[in-house]
């Protein structure tokens, strides 16, 4: 039985379609100055019309099994998270298993929204532990341009969105000083409707789960309180950076690399001068690609490694904050 679990490999996709604030403007009333003093966000990408959230994730996928030296048919479990799949139902898992020809082996949806990876990276350390599996394969995409609504009520939001997949696959480690040394989970229900989408649902009160009323009244896009979403993410995040030292006994001289969900610009950097965190140990990469979801923090862990910014032997701390309200940490020796 292994001792630990470690990431063994990551990858990402990112779509070619390069979006800039300037073409924003032509979707919605803003400015790029509005949106730059805001967000930070500069440009973005949009995936073409025919491409859907599994379709992201199968080069990252790909990718991160090759970085893991395995091939596809050693995957045990594949574990996805998405807030825009291909379909209503069944899981986006599903379709993503069929594109991966990982038929008959398991697929769990999971929906911690911008969180997915560090739960996802929580369950496969709790298999891989038990010796239920031995590779387990996350998979994080979002095609988040579908769901752009440039009205008034939706763009406080929109401006923020752009589309990409992560992936990272978790192995056994029998090295005590390499692995997953800790995932930290929480979650706030009572806080759900300061980020969320009212239709479809079963608690519209009608025999229905959507009807032209709902799409009118624009009940089947995102509505953020952008000020409750903005105090959390930084409380929540900031909490999670200090949860994860208090638990583990250490401070940001012991880590490397802190890589928090790319949400906002300003989100950052207020939680980097909460925590009074050295601004070279911390990786942000929201302004060339916007916030993606929980896409984000894949393809961040996945940019630092390729960029050199994060190597064998680093200790690196991942925190997320989304909708729902989720937030958590995952504590990991390269």
């Amino acid at each position: 039985m292994a001792i630990a679990s470690r990431i063994m490999g990551t990858g990402h996709y990112l779509p070619e379609k390069v979006v800039t604030n300037f073409d924003v403007m032509k979707m919605m009333e803003t400015t790029d100055e509005f949106i730059v003093s805001r967000t930070g966000v500069r440009q973005r990408r949009h995936a073409e019309a025919e491409v859907s959230a599994s379709d992201l994730a199968v080069p990252a996928c790909r990718a991160a099994v090759a970085d893991a030296g395995l091939e596809m048919s050693d995957i045990d479990l594949l574990i996805m998270n998405t807030i825009t799949p291909d379909h209503a139902d069944p899981g986006c898992g599903f379709f993503l298993q069929a594109k991966l020809d990982l038929m008959p082996k398991p697929v769990l949806d999971i929906k911690q929204q911008c969180a997915g990876l560090i739960y996802g990276m929580s369950i496969a350390d709790h298999f891989i532990r038990a010796g239920t599996y031995k590779h387990v394969l996350i998979a994080c995409s979002e095609v988040l341009s579908k769901r752009i609504d440039g009205s008034y009520d939706g763009r406080n939001i929109a401006i923020l969105l752009g589309d990409g997949a992560g992936a990272a696959v978790v192995g056994p480690s029998n090295d005590p000083e390499q692995g997953i040394i800790s995932t930290i989970l929480h979650a706030d229900g009572s806080e759900a409707k300061s980020l969320y989408t009212a239709a479809p649902g079963s608690a519209s009160g009608k025999m229905c789960m959507v009807d032209k009323d709902d799409i009118d009244a624009g009940r089947v896009h995102f509505r953020m309180d952008g000020r409750v979403v903005f105090e959390n993410g930084v409380g929540r995040m900031s909490e999670a950076v200090f949860e994860s030292f208090e638990a583990n006994g250490v401070t940001f001289e012991d880590v490397d690399m802190l890589i928090p969900h790319q949400a906002n610009l300003r989100m950052l950097e207020a939680i980097i001068q909460r925590v009074d965190a050295p601004e070279d140990k911390v990786f942000v990469n929201v302004e060339q690609y916007g916030n993606m979801a929980s896409a984000c923090l894949p393809i961040a862990l996945d940019e630092t490694r390729k960029q050199g910014k994060v190597n064998s032997g680093d200790l690196v701390l991942l925190v997320a904050f989304g909708s729902g309200f989720v937030w958590a940490s995952a504590l990991m020796r390269m």
